[in-house]
């Protein structure tokens, strides 16, 4: 019994620490302290002036690794292209004249100038903090502190490269279908609150824009956690694993389907609590929609946490359907009730597309029970 205990509680600690990111952060931060070792380490071993200067490899290893490898090697170039762009601004200015107060100025000037350019990415910060170093910190020696600079920052970039190519390269798939599954508890909650909206008849405009700007935040969350889990593939050799591609084609088909059910399910929000008919000055909702409506929904979101079978949502529609079928009355609510009918259905048929033919599936079903 002790031992089913403790690991009982194993299990809950292991998949705590993926499911936080806590396991590859830790990953990250062993891997990156290592290059930083081995990058010291060759630097004070590199002939010529550069050995003067081996304190900047171990921060070109650290700007290299990247949480993917595509990413180390991109931030690698562009800071190395940003420091060469650096010290060939420092040697303009000090060709101007002596170092001082009109060298920095044109320096820091210049650099935040070229530094604007896009294509630079991460380097562009590097621009102007490679020209104030050359002018300020190399000085007299500065030819020979520009060269020990540039050397031994490569040096830490290929070895921060290496080390995150060879050693467990980073593959986010793992991340980005958490999130996914995530996204839907704040669809569920999204939904429950307008069921419970038409169930009460009142309105709380501040309450909507803050559950909007939640639903809002999740699915851009989730579009960042899905192109980096695309970018994590790319020159990966672990990408090469079998299965990976069309892990990363059903993640990706997951998240389109899910942005889907986000957009009927604004659009529902502003046709039933914003403008319908619960809106300002048009009273309480017939109760002949609102019921079946808010038991839709209801039933739409225990459909998307994974408790209820998928088929609860075409019956709770079907039962809507019924309604608009026997009034007779109400135009209003009927135009209204007939346009959210078709948000409902686009979300039952989003969220199945989300759901179909996948190892994991969306909701709450990747961590317990599957859907029935």
């Amino acid at each position: 019994m002790p031992f089913e205990h403790v690991a009982g509680l194993g299990t809950r600690l292991w998949r705590w620490s993926r499911t936080s990111g806590t396991q590859p952060r830790l990953l990250h931060a062993a891997k990156a302290a290592a290059a930083a070792v081995i990058a010291w380490f060759i630097a004070r071993h590199v002939p010529g002036v550069a050995a003067e200067y081996p304190y900047y490899a171990p921060l070109g290893a650290v700007v290299a690794m990247q949480t993917t490898v595509f990413a180390g090697i991109r931030s690698g170039v562009q800071t190395l292209v940003g420091i060469a762009l650096g010290i060939v601004i420092a040697g303009f200015t000090m060709w101007v004249g002596d170092p001082g107060f009109l060298a920095v100025a044109l320096a820091v000037g210049i650099g935040v100038l070229v530094g604007g350019f896009r294509v630079l990415g991460e380097g562009s910060s590097w621009v102007s903090t490679a020209a104030l170093f050359v002018l300020l910190v190399g000085g007299a020696h500065a030819e020979g502190y520009s060269l020990g600079y540039l050397v031994q920052m490569a040096v830490g970039v290929v070895v921060g490269l290496l080390v995150n190519f060879l050693v467990f390269p980073p593959l986010h798939f793992w991340d980005a279908e958490h999130r996914i599954d995530a996204v839907n508890g704040v669809l569920a909650d999204h939904l429950d609150g307008l069921a419970g909206v038409l169930e009460d008849g009142t309105r709380d405009e501040k309450a909507w824009d803050r559950q909007q700007d939640r639903l809002d935040r999740a699915i851009a969350d989730v579009r960042s956690r899905v192109s980096i889990a695309h970018e994590s593939r790319r020159l990966n050799p672990r990408g090469a694993l079998r299965g990976s591609r069309a892990r990363l084609a059903k993640d990706g088909a997951r998240f389109r389907a899910l942005e889907r059910v986000a957009w009927y399910t604004t659009d529902l929000t502003e046709l039933v609590a914003r403008s319908g008919p619960v809106s300002e000055g048009l009273g309480r909702p017939d109760p002949a929609f609102a019921e079946p409506l808010s038991k839709a929904m209801r039933q739409l979101a225990c459909m998307i946490r994974g408790e209820c079978p998928e088929e609860a949502g075409d019956d709770a529609i079907a039962e809507v359907e019924r309604a608009l079928d026997a009034s007779r009355e109400n135009p209003s609510h009927v135009a209204v009730t007939s346009a959210a009918l078709v948000a409902l259905r686009g979300i039952v048929e989003s969220e199945r597309r989300a759901t179909a033919d996948l190892d994991t599936r969306t909701g709450p079903s990747a961590f317990g029970a599957p859907r029935s």
